[in-house]
């Protein structure tokens, strides 16, 4: 059965993905993107333990955590030349898929 994605859906993960779908082959791609990844709804997985790590092979030994330094944000956001409320942010510019 094919994806369809409405063209409001597409406006928004354009705006949050900063991607251009403006083309029929940025919105083919990412209606492939999503039956791909519907496929996971099919796989079952009764029974199956949660991993903590895909890492489950090696010991893996927490350590405390101890602030050496703190109330930096500000300055820290300073360094990026992309911030957006408090937050580092993706270059802008948009890419086709």
């Amino acid at each position: 059965m094919p994806t369809k994605v409405p063209p409001d859906l597409v406006d928004k993960l354009e705006r949050l993905a900063l991607l251009d779908f403006r083309n029929q082959d940025g919105v083919d791609c990412l209606e492939k993107a999503i039956r791909f990844a519907d496929q996971l709804h099919v796989v079952n997985t009764n029974g199956v333990e949660p991993m903590d790590s895909v890492l489950e092979d090696r010991a893996l030994f927490l350590r405390e955590d101890h602030v050496e330094e703190g109330d930096c944000a500000e300055a820290l956001l300073r360094l990026s030349k992309n911030t957006l409320e408090g937050y580092f942010v993706a270059p802008p510019g948009k890419k086709n898929l």
